[in-house]
């Protein structure tokens, strides 16, 4: 099957219909609402492969959810965005403009994706697995697990090299699908082992400063259950609709005790840094879950959507640019693609990324700096918009879809098989959701991982696949 070539099912038409027939009858946002509502059909369209982990379509959903959420929200509420954002310091006026250049901004992002990658031939990677171990597919899982674990915190004594360490041990993810696939479909007697190993890793990132170590176990593993059913069908949805819901729980717990845990575990300081054993952490986690009332999951909610929907610093900057700021003439872009091209020897004055600075000069808000402990992002729609305004800046949008298209493409051919295609194209799901992520760290995280695994791919599928093989 190629990309491009799966059709919508009927039943989720059926879904958007309704959803919009709701959003006519009931709410003040039909209109910003359709876009919004359609972006989903679109993206399983051109992404959705059967018996895949549909990594693109995935991660394109995840982008989805940071530009609409918001909106999606007020729909709930029956309240339009302006009226939400009224008691925010964040310009409600231009919260709807905001929604609507983020969503069409993601349809040019995936059709300049997909032009790319439209010609990939996607085979049943079960054929692949006759040449494969599931126990040595497993223990290689655990291995590399393990490395990336105990070796976490040492790395960042390397500046010079530690984002290409970091990024090439986005692997884990690629080989967490294989095992994820060859336990229940290869050999089912090693999934109380594998489940086992994911419960001990789960635990352990519980303990860590962000929310991104537990999370990603989970949505890894709504990938493979996905990618293991035989069919999509209404129960399919079902699971998926109960998974999204405990996900969103998961999130509003967090976000309710996350002030109080990270200033227990960094001992007080705005370091993101963890100063107890993991025993008192864990502890202190437990308890603070414990003492989340009605109140404050109430407030959580509100916090988590704000957070998730991603759209109040765009809104921000499109009240000041070019109304106090003139358009950048992709100067931010320019300044991105240097940064990673031009190594730090050749330009000494290279700046240190500050996510919360960007925000200042393009937002004329005063957020926290990275001095004061936090990070807070534009994004890369919103840098476009800075750059080229609300017309041509669908051009670089494009673009930077087609690039990813480019890594993507070039990891898929250059694989031995499927199962070196889901190693090395898995961490897709996290390297093309960058929403909330400036545009000098959404391009370095797709082109330093494409840099990493491109350089040493042959070296992997050498030692490994050997070791993996039946």
């Amino acid at each position: 099957m190629y990309y491009g070539e799966k059709k919508i099912p009927r039943g989720l038409v059926n879904a958007v219909i309704l959803y919009l027939l709701y959003c006519l009858l009931f709410t003040p946002n039909f209109l910003i609402t359709v876009p919004v509502a359609l972006f989903p059909l679109l993206a399983f369209r051109l992404f959705w492969v059967d018996k895949h982990p549909n990594v693109l379509f995935f991660g394109m959903m995840i982008q989805w959810m940071s530009a609409s959420l918001q909106l999606l929200y007020c729909n709930v509420l029956r309240v339009t965005l302006e009226e939400k954002m009224r008691v925010s310091s964040f310009p409600a006026y231009t919260m709807e403009y905001a929604t609507f250049l983020s969503i069409i901004a993601l349809y040019f992002f995936s059709l300049g994706l997909f032009v790319k990658i439209r010609k990939l031939k996607v085979e049943d990677i079960f054929e692949a697995f006759n040449n494969y171990s599931a126990r040595n597919i497993l223990l290689a899982y655990i291995i590399f697990s393990a490395i990336v674990y105990f070796t976490s915190g040492l790395i960042w004594k390397y500046q010079s090299v530690v984002q290409y360490i970091f990024f090439f041990f986005y692997i884990k993810w690629g080989l967490f699908l294989v095992a994820f696939y060859a336990v229940h479909k290869i050999d089912r007697r090693l999934r109380n082992l594998f489940y086992l190993i994911v419960l001990i890793e789960f635990l352990l990132s519980l303990v860590s400063y962000f929310a991104s170590s537990f999370l990603n176990i989970i949505f890894f593993m709504l990938i493979g259950l996905i990618t293991i059913q035989p069919k999509l069908n209404l129960r399919s949805y079902f699971f998926l609709l109960i998974f999204g819901v405990f996900i969103f729980h998961i999130g509003v717990l967090w976000t309710a005790v996350k002030g109080d845990y990270r200033s227990f575990i960094s001992g007080g300081t705005t370091a993101q840094t963890v100063t107890v054993s993991r025993n008192e952490s864990f502890n202190k986690l437990i308890d603070l879950l414990k003492n989340v009332d009605d109140t404050k999951y109430k407030a959580a909610i509100e916090q988590t959507i704000d957070r998730l929907g991603y759209i109040q610093f765009f809104a921000a900057s499109l009240d000041y640019v070019p109304r106090v700021v003139p358009y950048q003439n992709g100067q931010i872009y320019l300044e991105a693609v240097e940064h990673y091209l031009v190594p730090r020897f050749l330009n000494p004055n290279k700046a240190v990324l500050d996510d919360s600075k960007h925000v200042n000069q393009y937002t004329g808000l005063r957020v926290t700096t990275s001095e004061g402990g936090a990070s807070f992002s534009l994004g890369y729609v919103a840098d476009a918009y800075i750059d080229f305004g609300p017309v041509f800046m669908f051009t670089v949008i494009f673009a930077f879809g087609y690039l990813c298209g480019i890594f993507y493409n070039y990891l898929f051919k250059r694989s031995p098989n499927q199962v070196w295609v889901w190693i090395f194209t898995g961490p897709f799901f996290l390297l093309i959701n960058v929403y909330g992520a400036d545009t000098k760290k959404a391009l370095g995280f797709i082109l330093i991982y494409f840099i990493t695994v491109a350089v040493l791919k042959n070296f992997l599928i050498k030692r490994v696949d050997p070791f993996i093989r039946a």
